[in-house]
């Protein structure tokens, strides 16, 4: 019973922080999803895509896809993939203690990223992969 009164006063007050990915927009419809998919399957050069989730940030996306070919990846845009190309691509897995370098790595290769955004998925693959 303590334990669980402890969480709840912590959840009162606030003393549990936010993920580096609160205030990012995640949200995905299934117009989007149906959309995106052929035109992203255009740019990879597969038969067919499903787009599993989004982070968006300003104008910048970062889209998880399934290609059904290679490892499930995410692509960076600077818009909607429906007005150009993907920038660039990670895929793999990472490890905790990988963060700071993954951060590091979309800074450097995928230029003019906002920070946030650029914070937030080098969080969410190191530390809170839920797909």
């Amino acid at each position: 019973m303590r334990k669980w009164l402890l969480v709840h006063v912590w959840l009162i007050t606030g003393v549990v922080s936010a993920s580096p990915c609160t205030g990012i927009d995640r949200t995905l419809t299934d117009a989007q999803k149906h959309a995106w998919a052929p035109v992203i399957a255009k740019q990879l050069h597969v038969a067919n895509v499903d787009v599993l989730q989004v982070f968006r940030e300003g104008d910048w996306r970062v889209i998880y896809v399934d290609t059904h070919v290679s490892d499930n990846g995410f692509l960076f845009y600077r818009n909607d993939p429906l007005h150009g190309t993907y920038v660039n691509t990670w895929a793999g897995a990472a490890m905790k203690d990988e963060e700071v370098s993954i951060g590091q790595w979309v800074q450097h290769n995928v230029h003019g990223i906002p920070t946030p955004l650029a914070t937030c998925f080098a969080w969410h693959v190191t530390q809170d992969r839920d797909m």
